[in-house]
């Protein structure tokens, strides 16, 4: 593989996430997030994380749901 592969698969960082001071590392994770939401809205999925300590599952509509025993259950309002 090239070099530039290797970096478009694995975050693509000039510097060493150990060598990063905290904005560095804000700023690098933003991204990550950003390329993440990006390739699963193009193909037509949602993103999942947790928040509230709550799965939930984003469409690229803006559409959340939270999500438990691999199903969407109810919408997420927040709470």
């Amino acid at each position: 593989m090239q070099s530039d592969t290797i970096k478009l698969l694995y975050g693509g960082a000039k510097t060493s996430y150990h060598e990063m001071n905290e904005a560095e590392k804000k700023q690098a994770a933003d991204e990550v997030l950003q390329r993440a939401r990006e390739k699963a809205f193009s193909r037509g999925l949602p993103i999942y994380y947790t928040q509230n300590k709550r799965v939930i599952a984003e469409f690229a509509d803006g559409r959340k749901y939270v999500v438990e025993n691999q199903q969407l259950v109810r919408p997420y309002d927040g709470e």
